[in-house]
């Protein structure tokens, strides 16, 4: 059997509850660990329960303030919901006495707005830091011609409708049964394995009799539950010891350097590498150095996430969750801002523009390496940037023109 499981993640709608210590215990009995989407009106009614569910391992997500429709909301309004909740989350982990892992959000009705509004919401998150879950291994057609692979907020593959319940179990029979059906390509898949992995959708206000048996129908099925990534991967800062694991893998991803040199890098620039390791896993690097050209100035000379297949932490906020430790430690050791290049990819410029980077300079470079020309960006032209990197594009006729991007740190 175990060959054919697939992957699955358990997601519980309008959180936090007065008995959601209770729904803790049974899930951790499972041996589950959830992503509760938390209301800030309830945060702010049951904080210290929201507080036992991070420190029993779950993780706490943003489900907007007082459940409303977004698409009948202004964008302020809109802003003003996931803003206020949350400060309130920030100040649930903090009373835990946990690093908040990640930032998630699903919007209440699973309205993100429709088309009128959907990318300016998308954006409104981006804002308030709000990271892609990247569930992987989700391969339903459906699942991506929707956009779900790709856009910051939450969505599920399975939907148990559990909130039927909330005035009663009456209904529970129908639910149960619904969980046979075999209809992957209308959200009922749960059956099909080897198959897409599941992202399960239930609701933290249901009749606790109902969700013991929602989660035992879910243990029947071809689904092993695992921890969200965000939970198992933790960042600190390279030794010596590391060189083994890491060295490699800078060396595959990004710089090539003897092991010397390596060790030579980390010993002159103490808590400016840093490594994500899922257990004895490396999942992502970020390491710099002192700027050479501007005082107060670190820059990130490398960011590479583990793109290895056998440990799925592509899109799964691992970069983000680098640059912010690698800012803390900049910060925390004198540094006033940050600057890194682009090496001329989209991809890589839409990263530091999510992560609050803005364009500061434009280096253009032949194909050996050799500097042709340097603009500088003044922060009032900074949308332009792709404009006057162009520009000198055509003017030097260079190989490779890059973006330097800057960041203040607070």
């Amino acid at each position: 059997m175990a060959e054919t499981m697939k992957l699955a993640w358990l997601t519980i709608d309008d959180a936090p509850t007065e008995d959601l210590r209770l729904r803790v215990d049974e899930l951790n009995a499972r041996g589950i660990r959830a992503i509760w989407f938390c209301l800030g009106e309830l945060l702010e009614k049951y904080p210290e329960e929201a507080a036992y569910a991070v420190r029993s391992g779950h993780i706490l997500g943003n489900h907007s303030y007082n459940h409303p429709a977004f698409s009948q909301l202004s964008l302020d309004e809109a802003k003003d919901q996931i803003e206020r909740t949350e400060r309130l989350l920030d100040g649930i982990y903090a009373r835990a006495g946990v690093p908040r892992p990640v930032k998630l959000f699903r919007f209440p009705f699973l309205d993100d707005g429709g088309d009128g509004k959907r990318e300016a919401l998308q954006a409104l998150l981006r804002d308030a830091g709000i990271e892609h879950a990247g569930f992987p291994g989700v391969t339903y057609d459906w699942w991506r011609r929707e956009g779900h692979h790709e856009r910051i907020d939450v969505g599920c593959t399975f939907d148990t409708w559990d909130w039927k319940l909330q005035g009663g179990k009456e209904l529970l029979p129908e639910l149960l049964a619904r969980m046979d059906e075999r209809e992957p390509e209308h959200g009922r898949g749960l059956n099909e394995a080897p198959g897409s992995n599941e992202v399960v959708m239930m609701h933290a206000t249901i009749p606790m009799e109902a969700f013991r048996a929602l989660l035992d129908k879910l243990r029947t099925k071809p689904l092993a539950f695992v921890p969200p990534v965000h939970l198992t991967v933790r960042i600190r800062q390279v030794d010596k010891a590391d060189l083994p694991v890491v060295h490699p893998f800078q060396c595959d991803y990004l710089d090539r350097e003897s092991a010397d040199d390596w060790l030579r890098r980390v010993e002159a620039n103490p808590g400016l590498y840093l490594a994500a390791f899922d257990g004895e896993n490396i999942a992502g690097v970020c390491y710099g150095h002192p700027s050479r050209r501007s005082e107060g100035t670190a820059v990130l000379q490398g960011i590479a996430v583990n793109l290895d297949t056998a440990g799925p932490y592509a899109r799964r906020g691992i970069g983000s969750r680098l640059l912010r430790a690698f800012e803390r430690s900049c910060a925390a050791r004198g540094f006033r801002r940050i600057g890194v290049g682009s090496a001329d990819d989209p991809k890589v410029e839409a990263f530091y523009r999510k992560n609050g980077y803005v364009p500061v300079e434009i280096v253009a470079k032949d194909a050996e390496c050799r500097e042709l020309g340097r603009v500088k960006i003044p922060a009032e032209e900074a949308e332009r940037a792709d404009e006057r990197r162009e520009a000198l594009r055509r003017k030097t006729g260079a190989a490779e023109v890059n973006i330097i991007f800057g960041k203040e740190l607070a």
